[in-house]
C-alpha cells in the first residue's frame, strides 16, 4: 500500500510539476483521499496500534453491600442464622433458614442489589422431623382464611337455602290439601304433591349456588345430568324401584294390615308397608322385612282377604262299617260345633279305598278372620275320633302281612267294644271362642310388644 501511495504521489508530482503556485494545494488533496481509501480497504492490526489502559471506578464498596444485605434480612425475619460476605462484588450467603422457599428469596434478593457480579448460595434448609405437621398447619391457616373471607357469601346462600327449602314445604302442603279428595292413596298423594312442589325447592337451589359462586354446578343441577342422574348413578336405582312399587302397592291394595299373606317363600301376618319396604311376623314371631319392588313381582297369596276358608282332614275306617253311618254321625257333629260355617255347607266325602281302610274325608267351613284353623281342625279330629269310637265304628291300623311258622287258632269278637273313657271325653264342654281365636291377634299383639324397625309412615 505504501509502495503504490508513493509511485502514485510521484506521477501525480511529475504530471503537476509545471503548476505555478496551485500545485502545493493539490499535492495535499490528493494526499487526503488515498490516506482514507488505504484506511477503509487494511484497517491497522492489533500488532500495529498499542492497547490503551481501562478505567475501573469502584462504585459501592464491599462493606456497603454486605451492610445493607443484613439489614434487608432482618429487617424481614426468620434470617437469624444466615451469615453475608461480600468479597471483591462477590456475594457469599451461608447458614441455615426453615423454608426451602426462604433460600430462593435470599439469593435473588443479593442478586439484585448494586455492585453486586455474583452471588454464591450456600444457605441450606433445617432438617425436617419424621412428624412435620408444618405443612398441613400451613393448609389449614389458608383454608381458614379464604373460608373467612367467603363466609358471608355462604351464610347469604344458606339462607336462600332455607328459605326455598321452607318455601317447598309450604308448597307440598299446599297441593296435599288440594289433591286429598281427589287422590285416595296416602303415599301416591304424597310424592305427587313432592313433585309439584319440586321447582320451587330447584329455583332456590340454583339462587344459592349462584349466589356462592357455582354457577356451574347450578346449571349442572337444572340441567339433563341433574341430581336425579347423579342419584340413579350412585346406585339409587333399587330405591327408586321400591318407592315406585310402594305406590303401586297403595293403589292396588293386594293385602291390609293383620291380613295372612303368603308371599314367595315367607307367609305371616301383615304389619305395616312404608315407602321401602314390607314388614310381616311369621307364625313363628320371626319379623321378615322385605323390598316393595321384590313384593310387587312375587306371587302375592291373601288368605284373609275371603273371611271363609275351607279346611279338611281325612280319617281310615274299617270295611265292615258302614259309611253312610259314619258320614251322618260326622255331619251331625259339625252343625253342632259353634264354629264351623253353615254356610257353605261341610262335607264329608269317600276319599280312597286304602288297603286296610276306607278313606274319609272332611271339608268345612271357618271364619279365619275370628278363629284359628289349628286350633279348631285340631278339636274337631278329637270330637270325630271320640264319637265315632263310641258308636262302635273302628279305626284299623295300616294292613301287614305277618308269617307264623306254626298255626295258631284265630278267633274274632265282633261285639265293639268302646274304649275306656270315652264318655268321659264326650261330656266334655266344647272350647270356648278365646281358646280357638285366631292367629293373627296374638301375633299383632306380639308385634306392638316387640321392637319393629323403623321404616317410615304406613302407607297401606
Amino acid at each position: 500500500m505504501k509502495l503504490l501511495f508513493q509511485r502514485t504521489l510521484g506521477l501525480t508530482v511529475a504530471a503537476t510539476g509545471h503548476m505555478n503556485r496551485t500545485g502545493p494545494l493539490i499535492r495535499v488533496f490528493i494526499f487526503a483521499v488515498f490516506c482514507s481509501v488505504a484506511l477503509a480497504e487494511e484497517p491497522p492490526s492489533p500488532a500495529d496500534s498499542d492497547p490503551q489502559p481501562i478505567a475501573v471506578e469502584e462504585v459501592i464498596s464491599d462493606k456497603k453491600i454486605q451492610r445493607r444485605l443484613a439489614d434487608i434480612l432482618a429487617a424481614v425475619g426468620s434470617y437469624e442464622e444466615v451469615t453475608i460476605t461480600v468479597v471483591s462484588g462477590v456475594a457469599i450467603l451461608s447458614g441455615l433458614v426453615e423454608e426451602e422457599r426462604q433460600i430462593e428469596w435470599a439469593k435473588d434478593l443479593a442478586g439484585r442489589m448494586d455492585g453486586v457480579v455474583a452471588v454464591q448460595n450456600q444457605i441450606t434448609s433445617r432438617p425436617k422431623g419424621i412428624l412435620d405437621l408444618a405443612p398441613a398447619r400451613e393448609e389449614i391457616e389458608g383454608f381458614s382464611a379464604a373460608f373467612m373471607r367467603r363466609l358471608p357469601t355462604i351464610v347469604l346462600s344458606l339462607t336462600v337455602l332455607a328459605i326455598a327449602m321452607l318455601l317447598f314445604f309450604l308448597a307440598s302442603f299446599g297441593f296435599r290439601r288440594t289433591l286429598s279428595k281427589r287422590i285416595t292413596s296416602p303415599l301416591l298423594l304424597n310424592a305427587t304433591a313432592k313433585v309439584l312442589a319440586v321447582p320451587v325447592f330447584f329455583l332456590g337451589l340454583y339462587l344459592a349456588l349462584k349466589i356462592s359462586g357455582l354457577a356451574g354446578l347450578a346449571f349442572t343441577v337444572l340441567g339433563g345430568t341433574g341430581l336425579l342422574g347423579l342419584a340413579l348413578g350412585l346406585g339409587l336405582k333399587n330405591s327408586v324401584e321400591d318407592y315406585v312399587a310402594s305406590i303401586l302397592l297403595s293403589i292396588k291394595k293386594p293385602f291390609r294390615p293383620s291380613d295372612w299373606v303368603s308371599i314367595g317363600e315367607y307367609e305371616g301376618i301383615v304389619q305395616k308397608v312404608t315407602s321401602r319396604s314390607t314388614l310381616i311376623i311369621d307364625f313363628a314371631g320371626n319379623h321378615v322385612l322385605m323390598p316393595n319392588s321384590l313384593v310387587y313381582r312375587s306371587t302375592i297369596l291373601n288368605r284373609t282377604a275371603n273371611a271363609k276358608m275351607r279346611c279338611d282332614f281325612v280319617f281310615g275306617l274299617d270295611f265292615c262299617d258302614s259309611i253312610e253311618a259314619a258320614q251322618e254321625a260326622v255331619l251331625e257333629l259339625l252343625a253342632e260345633s259353634p264354629f264351623v260355617l253353615k254356610d257353605p255347607e261341610p262335607w264329608v266325602l269317600v276319599d280312597e279305598l286304602g288297603g286296610s281302610a276306607i278313606n274319609l274325608r272332611v271339608y268345612y267351613w271357618l271364619n279365619v278372620r275370628e278363629v284359628s284353623t289349628f286350633k279348631v281342625t285340631s278339636h274337631l279330629q278329637l270330637e270325630v275320633k271320640n264319637r265315632l269310637l263310641a258308636e262302635g265304628f273302628h279305626f284299623p291300623d295300616a294292613q301287614r302281612e305277618i308269617v307264623f311258622t306254626n298255626q295258631l287258632p284265630i278267633r274274632r269278637d265282633s261285639t265293639p267294644q268302646k274304649g275306656p273313657g270315652i264318655k268321659a271325653v264326650l261330656g266334655g264342654k266344647a272350647p270356648r271362642l278365646d281358646e280357638v281365636r285366631a292367629e293373627v291377634s296374638e301375633l299383632n299383639r306380639q308385634a306392638r310388644e316387640s321392637d319393629l324397625p323403623d321404616q317410615g309412615e304406613n302407607v297401606l
